[in-house]
């Protein structure tokens, strides 16, 4: 191959890049258009499907009345309590159980017997156990977070070889020494990879558990707007949800490229 093919295939190959690039950017909106156009024309139903258009006027409404930042404002704060709590007891949990071998015999079945369990069928329970109102939601928020983090790291503290930690053991390292100078830093990589999927699956549970338990936050959005047939607000609200959910994980990529700067450079 001469140089002056080489240079083409690499200018093509730059050329596809570019139009993939500019296709990546213009296909939502294609997809807009194409609603717009249908919903307009009558080929979907405007009572399920009405217009971006009308959708951006209720947003536009919306934020200028402050229900749109009430709902978010109530619904962040359940998330962020609900999942910060969750996640601390997740990467606890799950470090101790994969250094200590007797502590996973125990509890580990527990574990895997339990997680299959929906989360919202325990919010009966602890509406008993707790009573109406933020708590339960807040806690089921917390155990369906907690599952996938501890779960997620179990399996990447076992992922360390095992000659490693015997290395520190020999040396004379307490429980606490191998967690902070071995399993955490080897297992950091299955932390954030739990923390991004327990992300979506907690924007995943908080929507339905405000559904009936919340008078307030998107979710409440959304089912008030199904009971009143008004659906531009729940279109309104689930966009809402979708953005937060990728701001919130390009949050936790921008942490883990912090924490792991190795990442970064590879």
């Amino acid at each position: 191959m001469t140089i002056v093919q080489r240079g083409q295939l690499k200018q093509h190959g730059e050329a596809r890049a570019r139009w993939q690039r500019l296709l990546r950017i213009a296909s939502p909106f294609l997809l807009l258009l194409l609603w717009e156009a249908m919903s307009r024309q009558g080929i979907l139903d405007r009572r399920f499907f009405p217009p971006p258009s009308e959708v951006a006027v209720t947003a536009r409404q919306m934020l200028q009345d402050g229900s749109l930042a009430r709902a978010v404002g109530d619904s962040l704060r359940r998330l962020a309590i609900g999942y910060a709590g969750g996640a601390v007891l997740g990467i606890v949990a799950g470090l101790w159980l994969g250094l200590s071998s007797w502590s996973r015999a125990l509890f580990e079945p527990w574990l895997i017997v339990t997680y299959p369990v929906p989360k919202l069928a325990i919010y009966p329970l602890l509406v008993l156990v707790v009573g109406l109102g933020e708590p339960p939601i807040v806690i089921m928020l917390a155990v369906a977070v907690f599952y996938v983090v501890a779960i997620n790291l179990i399996a990447g503290v076992l992922a360390i070889r095992p000659v490693i930690l015997d290395v520190g053991r020999d040396c004379g390292a307490s429980f606490l020494q191998l967690v902070r100078t071995i399993a955490l830093p080897a297992a950091m990589p299955h932390i954030f990879t739990g923390l991004e999927i327990a992300m979506g699956i907690a924007y995943i549970v908080l929507v339905a558990a405000e559904f009936v338990g919340a008078r307030s936050g998107l979710g409440s959005v959304i089912w008030s707007s199904w009971q009143l047939f008004d659906v531009a607000p729940m279109y309104v609200a689930i966009v809402t949800i979708s953005v937060l959910g990728y701001a919130s994980v390009m949050l936790l990529r921008l942490a883990a490229t912090r924490v792991m700067p190795w990442r970064r450079k590879a």
